[in-house]
């Protein structure tokens, strides 16, 4: 990982443009002025590529757009080929380079996309993921562990015995990676067979210069460093919700230690229960779990976890 992304190298010119597919597409909408997620998300339920928006009249291409501020003017400028001509170039161009530096550029239907994110409320689903690794672990047996300190020793204590009886069962773990917790994990776990999974709350080449050594050594080990956020993004404070909902949606089974009101991880937990996620938790001090967690008091308890460590359908 030279440099870890930081320097790219500049391909040679791309014809125009990849109208055919979908991933050029959802990367040339969201780099449009006024085209955020949720609308890029709209248009690519509809129009799957460029060239299938441009089959559509402009009337019901701006139906499906209804509601949007400013869909009249959007469409305008996706009808106008010349000027969308240089950016699904650029596009293309940048999926093709990040694809040369061995990242994986995955849009929703492509291959590679995993397939637990569509269980994610339409508004709050990735458009894009950006991974580096190996994916090979998305079809493994893995639990989501989430947590946000501070916590109490003896909560911490329990999470690491969990993750040591985990990896002794060759399961997957995904954590985020920030320092502290997501650290600790990593360094118990050791040299686990169990490819592990890390989900970041920030563009790849902007991970947290305390978690680069942990992620450089989770990929070698045939782990997967995930994204959901383009490569320059961030950290922003605002984007760790997005980065607790995918590392929850894409496990069976999701940990929480210590969770507290107000927080992502506890916006990701309420999720995982609505969405028939195995979920459980320690609790924290002063603030009770939900009902429906199951709450991890012992070492028996993690028979539990091993239990639902599958896939989410």
């Amino acid at each position: 990982m030279v440099g870890f992304f930081a320097t790219l190298v500049e391909p040679e010119h791309l014809t125009f443009p990849c109208v055919n597919d979908t991933t050029h597409f959802a990367h040339a909408l969201l780099s449009m002025e006024g085209v955020g997620r949720v609308t890029a998300g709209r248009l690519l339920r509809h129009f799957a590529t460029y060239d299938t928006l441009l089959r559509y009249p402009r009337e019901q291409v701006l139906t499906r757009l209804k509601g949007l501020p400013n869909a009249a003017d959007l469409v305008a400028r996706l009808l106008d080929r010349e000027g969308m001509a240089p950016v699904l170039t650029a596009a293309a161009q940048a999926v093709r380079t990040l694809r040369e530096k061995g990242i994986h550029v995955f849009s929703a239907g492509a291959p590679g996309w995993p397939e637990a994110l569509e269980a994610l409320p339409r508004s709050l689903r990735p458009v894009l993921l950006y991974g580096f690794g190996s994916t090979q672990v998305f079809a493994r047996s893995r639990v989501a562990l989430l947590a946000r300190p501070p916590f109490s020793d003896a909560a911490f204590d329990r999470a690491q015995d969990l993750v040591r009886t985990l990896t002794l069962q060759g399961v997957s773990l995904v954590t985020g990676v920030a320092s502290g917790f997501d650290t600790v994990v990593h360094k118990v776990a050791g040299d686990a067979p169990a490819p592990a999974l890390l989900v970041a709350h920030s563009g790849l080449a902007r991970i947290p210069t305390p978690m680069r050594a942990v992620a450089t050594r989770v990929v070698r080990r045939g782990g997967l460093l995930l994204s959901s956020f383009p490569m320059d993004r961030g950290p922003y404070e605002h984007d760790d919700r997005e980065r607790a909902l995918v590392q929850a949606a894409l496990c069976g089974a999701c940990v929480f230690l210590e969770p507290r009101p107000d927080t992502p991880e506890m916006q990701a937990l309420e999720w995982a229960l609505e969405a028939g996620r195995s979920v459980f938790g320690i609790a924290a001090p002063q603030h009770a779990l939900p009902d429906r967690v199951h709450r991890l008091e012992g070492a028996v308890d993690f028979e539990w976890v091993l239990a639902a460590a599958h896939p989410p359908p």
